[in-house]
């Protein structure tokens, strides 16, 4: 099983860091792609803890929302001046409202529309996040390289510092594994990843005060985002969303820590570092 799951690795983590390279259009579907996959592992965990979820309509709805942003993020024709992403979840929500109707009465029929919602806007949007961190002129591709190098960085301590040293259980009830001692690790590893990107590449955005805070941020929202993702596997009672790759679970395993993580990064960037 090594064998599987360190190739899965190397050429999961090549073909990213190829596309965050290139960015554009490739960047686009790839992250399009793993959205789309995630969000239908989303559905599926959902489905196995006990709540109905129209899918085909949240995929959809996935699909078109990531489009959106991207459109939005690129400035490219009248939905980046008339609020088309608004726009779209008012029209997505009026379809599931239909559906329903449709359908008749049912004493799911609320939860139905919630989780598929929420699962648009949780996976799919989330994500598209990405997408516009991309996009961001001129720092967007270092900014991507930084978020992601973070993040590993961040699951790699945890888990090394968990392993070895991890004995106060950080929230049993949702991923026993997970430790206070991990977290410190994992906040140790993003800070330092975070401090040698202001070093090298930008010193003119953000003093070293700002740097290390920023990993350590980052660090604790990823942790929350993988335990919200954890919450849902504890509710369906599965170890992985599912076996699409080899010793590595499924897209949903893989990007749950970008969940909370992506937009905030990016709003930090947007908001006070951009331009």
């Amino acid at each position: 099983m090594l064998l599987p799951r360190l190739l899965t690795g190397i050429f999961g983590g090549a073909l990213l860091l190829g596309v965050i390279y290139t960015g554009g259009l490739p960047f686009f579907l790839i992250i399009l792609g793993i959205s789309l996959v995630a969000l239908r592992e989303f559905y599926g965990l959902c489905r196995a803890t006990g709540y109905a979820t129209s899918a085909v309509v949240g995929l959809i709805g996935g699909f078109l929302l990531t489009v959106s942003i991207f459109l939005n993020g690129v400035s490219w024709g009248a939905l980046a001046e008339n609020q088309g992403t608004a726009f779209l979840i008012a029209v997505i929500v009026l379809i599931l409202v239909l559906q329903g109707l449709v359908k008749g009465p049912a004493d799911t029929r609320i939860s139905e529309w919630a989780v598929t919602l929420f699962g648009m806007i949780f996976v799919s949007g989330a994500l598209a996040h990405l997408i516009l961190l991309r996009d961001l002129r001129p720092i967007g591709q270092s900014a991507t390289f930084m978020l992601f190098a973070m993040i590993w960085a961040a699951d790699t301590c945890a888990y090394v510092v968990g392993v070895r040293w991890g004995k106060h259980r950080l929230a049993p009830a949702i991923s026993p594994k997970k430790s206070w001692e991990g977290l410190a690790g994992g906040v140790i590893g993003a800070m330092a990843v975070a401090a040698l990107f202001r070093q090298f590449l930008f010193k003119t955005h953000l003093t070293l005060l700002e740097a290390l805070l920023l990993g350590a941020v980052i660090a604790v929202i990823a942790l929350l985002s993988d335990l919200a993702e954890s919450l849902v596997k504890r509710g369906a009672d599965v170890k992985d969303s599912s076996q699409l790759l080899p010793g590595h679970g499924g897209l949903l395993d893989r990007f749950d820590s970008f969940l909370l993580a992506a937009p905030f990064y990016y709003y930090y960037w947007a908001f006070f570092k951009h331009g």
